[in-house]
């Protein structure tokens, strides 16, 4: 399951699913759907779990083994985001349309992420990172 240690990390840091739920401002129902599975979690959701939890969004996602810390909250930055897509992409001498099917979505919402119409939703990003070895944590954020 791809999001088994949102359960890990919430169970070590000894809290209820309505615990973490009221953290994230979301009713417990809704946060038992993604720590199940059932539900994909929103990015900005997820990015802000890995804040509470001070652990890299590839940790959190099973993209990593070991837990890497985070020793700041990262704040997503919309623009960043559409800029480091669109960089990825060139980088590997792709089309809209080629990174699309590489991730199985479709060129129009490539797009839509490119020119920050549209938040990248939390599993196509997760198809990126995988599919081109890219950290979501980097994706999220400014290149300094």
């Amino acid at each position: 399951m791809m999001f088994e240690k949102m359960k890990e990390m919430r169970e070590y840091e000894a809290k209820t699913q309505k615990e973490t739920a009221s953290s994230l401002h979301v009713t417990r129902a809704t946060y038992a759907g993604w720590e199940c599975g059932k539900d994909i979690i929103p990015l900005r959701k997820l990015n802000e779990l890995a804040n509470i939890y001070q652990v890299t969004l590839d940790y959190l996602v099973g993209l990593k083994e070991n837990p890497e810390t985070r020793k700041n909250k990262i704040e997503i930055n919309e623009n960043a985001i559409s800029e480091n897509i669109r960089l990825l992409r060139m980088s590997h001498h792709l089309t809209q349309k080629e990174l699309a099917s590489s991730i199985k979505t479709s060129q129009s919402n490539i797009h839509k992420y490119e020119n920050g119409k549209t938040l990248i939703t939390t599993m196509y990003a997760i198809e990126l990172a995988k599919n081109y070895n890219y950290s979501l944590d980097n994706l999220i954020q400014k290149k300094k």
